[in-house]
């Protein structure tokens, strides 16, 4: 069950920032919305009475309240700074900021400072704002730690922070044009990798040797047939000139797919007529043509003659 409560100025000490982990805030339209973990609450009249009356029942006796995860959001912001600092990687405190119309000097300004979510670092926010401040989050995240068990909890979360950002992959060195070597006076680059980024890289490289066979062979086995279909888009994008090349290479993927009596799902089947829609202009032989027309046929694709173009769906 989610709740949303209203909060009072964060002056009235309602939230305690001092144990908790807090996202980089997002800004737009004037709302300022970040998320928050491990979040001390102190209870107040103006919270108790807001909550449901059976949770009432089950909190009433305990000593302290704890939100582990939650979204806090403050709207019609007149003004912010945010500034992130204390990061190994980071030789200076980065700073946003921004005054909007309606601000006033007189007016109370906000600040909270607490540890920063990601990069793991200390995040210093103050605001003024006219509207209002939520929270939002879900029951099962209301808890109550003993202060022992807490303290372990932080302690590991710390650490788990910091060891996300300690994991690298090993530096990739590439070797650069001529043009790169005139200009930039380099032979080669490095690229540090991130894990998922170096995964992706060697999928990708495997497709593409998949695709690099197939394209010489009269057929596709089923297992590189259903890898093409997964990364079809892939397939279009390619950086292949010849109009013809490809429209071969989709033909001889669906007379592969005949042959294993395997559908073609739908949604590659309207990659291709979007596809066949981009390409038309650039029919110039009677090949390029028959192709055309055989795979709209065979994918019974529906042909609608607008403006002296054809659109298939």
């Amino acid at each position: 069950m989610e709740i949303r409560i209203k909060l009072q100025p964060l002056y009235r000490n309602e939230l305690n920032f001092s144990e908790t982990f807090c996202t980089v805030p997002i800004i737009m339209d004037k709302i300022m919305i970040w998320g928050a973990y491990d979040v001390d609450l102190n209870m107040s009249e103006y919270i108790w009475c807001q909550l449901p009356e059976k949770f009432k029942e089950k909190i009433r006796n305990d000593k302290g309240y704890t939100i582990k995860s939650m979204i806090i959001t403050v709207t019609d912001i007149t003004a912010y700074s945010v500034s992130v600092s204390n990061h190994e990687k980071l030789k200076d405190t980065i700073t946003m900021e921004e005054i909007y119309k309606g601000f006033s000097e007189s007016k109370k300004i906000e600040r909270f400072l607490c540890k920063c979510d990601f990069p793991y670092s200390n995040i210093e926010v103050y605001f003024q704002n006219l509207g209002e401040i939520y929270i939002e989050f879900e029951l099962e995240d209301w808890v109550c730690y003993e202060k022992e068990a807490k303290e372990e909890w932080k302690i590991k979360e710390i650490e788990r922070r910091k060891l996300r950002e300690v994991y690298k992959v090993e530096p990739k060195v590439i070797k650069v044009s001529e043009e790169i070597k005139k200009i930039e006076g380099i032979k080669e680059r490095v690229i540090i990798q991130s894990l998922l980024e170096k995964i992706h890289d060697e999928e990708q490289s495997k497709f593409e040797k998949i695709l690099k066979k197939s394209y010489k062979e009269s057929s596709i086995p089923k297992e590189s047939l259903l890898l093409i279909f997964e990364k079809f888009p892939l397939l279009i994008d390619r950086e292949i000139d010849s109009l013809l090349f490809n429209l071969k290479y989709i033909m001889l993927i669906i007379k592969s797919a005949e042959e294993l009596r395997i559908e073609i799902p739908e949604n590659i089947k309207n990659e291709i007529g979007y596809w066949l829609t981009d390409m038309q202009a650039k029919i110039r032989k009677k090949e390029e043509e028959k192709l055309f027309r055989e795979i709209r046929d065979k994918l019974n694709l529906k042909k609608i003659y607008k403006s002296r173009t054809y659109e298939f769906f």
